[in-house]
């Protein structure tokens, strides 16, 4: 009994003393970010990985993820996981508060992968759970090896089945793993050579010090590689890289509760390069008061806004003048438009422009087809000088190029135009290069403007029906979400701006977005604000995500949206006022017998006939002067009569069961 006390005493000696060792010697920790190569794409950092994991795993926007064909590699590799945690469940809740950091880099020109960081803390010291730790991996299979790098031991596990390795080292603190070879040598590196870290750069660190960690996890960018990563999902990355070389850094804290994803955080301006994005950071900010302005329609929509738009110039230009060849060519357009017309643009325009300039987009209209129409907002410090000021820009522009076009009233708000090519893009750049012989009118506080009068008519009609933005219940309690007063804030709802996408993707990549697109239009929401504060700006970034489900329309539905497609008094007004791309021709009560949309001399999009009582007769399109798709006949009461089909300018062949059965209709 006695030898059995002796030893069970030396065994408690021998642990408490072990323990000692592990709580009291010397600790050689070190932050994570010291351990990341300064090429990282994104960083992604999580104080309890486990359960922010089971949060995010749960949720509905990550189930609706799953069923995704693109992500089914991902969603393989999250089962797994969710059956590991949940059979290992006394380990992984000793794993669970963790530090976990997640770098992404670049590994190829189209690809990158993932280097995983866990902080052991105390229990680094120990060799007994390093050896615990590579027997457990060791116990899945896998063909282990070991080398060293730059005095570190490289212990690389080597799957027959996938023919991949798993990469595991022991630096400092931390236990770093990845599936690529060359990554774990350049983190080995990285920790050894100050110049190349991440954690070293003064920027980033700014950045990650101004960005809270309360939610799941936060999520740090850096913008001298994104495009890069970009690249990956795009193939021309040109305009994306000129806007991200504006950027240093951001940090998000991310968030999510109730199917609302939030980041919260902060983007530190690179101030050496030119940009809309830093003279938005030094001149102020505002509320979004266009949304008051635009449709309820919008699917896409932008706002600047700063203390004055004087103030936002001159530091415009100041920032311009960094670049001495821009600069004097800009100089020289502005000078140019002011001597062509007779105006001064600083009397004129800039001294009566207010606080906030609006963009936005509305959804695809089917009488237009998919060209999608801008239409700018821009807030009046005063709206009779407004109004005076205009009205003598007009003049002087109809002594030197005499115009067609009158001045007509649209429901009480008068329509005028601006023939003066450029007039925005002069001191503006071509961000407003859109604007380039605008319609405009005056709706409240605002001088509202777009190229396209349809565009503009939607826009009088949804505003004294007060059918705004601003007024969108949805989008009310979404914007809720972010600051009210903001330098810069772009809203995007994929749902109504999914049409729109025709307009800018190839036929091949726009076939596959249609195939996809219950998985785009499921985030019915997305948004950005940055809200400027010198070199900083204050960036907020949210979703919303709603299961799509497709609208199922009935007959009455389907035959009032179809088949009884009279021209409305918006049309009407268009035809008989702005015909720029439609040919018309009329009978001689002075109604509409024919109405083509052209592309110069060429039809190319809707085509209607009417009737003598302006009923419609035939609906169809043309593409590039010859029939294409669906052609629909009526009669003079209204009613349907039949349909056909064209294909290249030809009727395309009646399969056998619709000469049997008639074209189904």
């Amino acid at each position: 009994m006695k030898k059995f006390l002796i030893a069970i005493a030396v065994i408690l000696l021998a642990v408490a003393a072990y323990m000692a060792w592990i709580k009291y010697s010397p600790d050689k920790f070190s932050d994570g970010f010291y351990l990341i190569p300064n090429d990282a794409i994104m960083v992604i950092e999580t104080e309890d990985p486990i359960n922010s994991w089971k949060t995010f795993s749960t949720s509905n926007l990550w189930l609706g993820l799953k069923t995704f064909p693109a992500f089914a590699e991902i969603t393989k590799n999250a089962d797994l996981m969710d059956d590991v945690i949940e059979k290992n469940q006394q380990i992984f809740s000793l794993i669970g508060q963790r530090h976990l950091l997640i770098s992404v880099h670049m590994t190829k020109a189209k690809d990158y992968d993932f280097v995983y960081y866990a902080d052991m803390a105390q229990a680094s010291k120990s060799d007994m759970v390093k050896s615990s730790l590579l027997s457990l991996v060791g116990n899945f299979g896998y063909q282990r090896t070991v080398r060293s790098y730059m005095n570190t031991e490289v212990n690389e596990f080597f799957d027959k089945a996938s023919r991949e390795t798993l990469s595991i080292a022991f630096v400092n603190n931390y236990l770093v793993c990845t599936y690529n070879k060359a990554l774990i040598d350049r983190v080995i590196s990285a920790s050894q050579l100050p110049e190349s870290q991440l954690g070293t750069n003064t920027k980033f660190t700014e950045a990650n010090q101004l960005t809270t960690a309360d939610g799941l996890c936060r999520i740090l960018i850096n913008y001298n590689k994104f495009h890069e990563y970009m690249g990956v999902y795009m193939e021309d990355v040109s305009n994306l890289k000129e806007l991200f070389t504006s950027l240093h850094y951001t940090g998000f804290d991310c968030t999510l509760k109730d199917d609302l994803l939030m980041a919260d955080g902060y983007t530190i301006v690179n101030d050496s390069v030119s940009s809309y994005i830093q003279a938005l950071s030094i001149s102020g900010k505002s509320e979004n008061n266009s949304a008051s302005i635009f449709s309820g329609k919008s699917s896409f929509y932008l706002s600047m806004g700063f203390k004055s738009f004087n103030d936002f110039y001159a530091n415009l230009n100041t920032i311009w003048k960094k670049d001495e060849v821009a600069y004097a060519a800009q100089m020289q357009s502005i000078r140019k438009v002011e001597k062509m017309i007779g105006i001064n643009l600083q009397k004129n325009l800039f001294d009566w422009m207010g606080n906030e300039i609006g963009l936005a987009q509305y959804e695809t209209d089917n009488l237009i087809g998919n060209k999608v129409s801008n239409i700018m907002a821009i807030k009046a410090r005063n709206i009779e000088d407004a109004k005076t000021n205009l009205a003598y820009i007009e003049k002087q522009v109809r002594k030197r190029t005499p115009l067609k076009f009158k001045d007509i009233d649209y429901k009480g708000y008068p329509i005028k135009y601006m023939e003066v090519k450029g007039l925005f893009k002069s001191f503006l750049g071509k961000l407003f290069s859109k604007f380039d012989k605008p319609y405009y009118t005056i709706l409240g506080d605002f001088v509202v403007m777009s190229d396209d009068p349809r565009t503009l008519l939607m826009t009088v009609d949804d505003f004294i029906k007060q059918n705004t933005l601003a007024n969108n219940e949805n989008y009310r309690d979404f914007r809720e979400h972010f600051p009210n007063e903001t330098s810069l804030f772009t809203y995007l709802s994929p749902d109504r701006h999914f049409a729109n996408f025709k307009g800018y993707l190839n036929p091949e990549s726009w076939k596959s977005t249609q195939k996809n697109q219950q998985y785009v239009r499921s985030f019915s929401h997305v948004a950005l604000s940055l809200s400027g504060d010198n070199d900083r700006m204050r960036s907020v970034l949210g979703t919303f995500y709603k299961a799509y489900v497709p609208p199922v329309l009935s007959t009455e539905d389907t035959a009032s949206t179809s088949d009884q497609d009279t021209l409305s008094e918006l049309d009407l007004f268009l035809i008989n006022h702005f015909q720029n791309n439609m040919n018309t021709v009329y009978f001689d009560n002075g109604r509409a017998h024919t109405v083509t949309e052209m592309d110069g001399v060429i039809a190319d999009g809707a085509f209607m006939e009417y009737f003598e009582n302006g009923v419609i007769k035939v609906k169809g399109r043309y593409s590039k002067g010859l029939k294409s798709g669906t052609w629909k006949y009526y009669n003079s009461d209204g009613s349907y009569q039949n349909k056909e089909k064209y294909e290249n300018g030809e009727i395309k062949r009646q399969s056998l069961l619709e000469r049997i059965f008639g074209n189904g209709d």
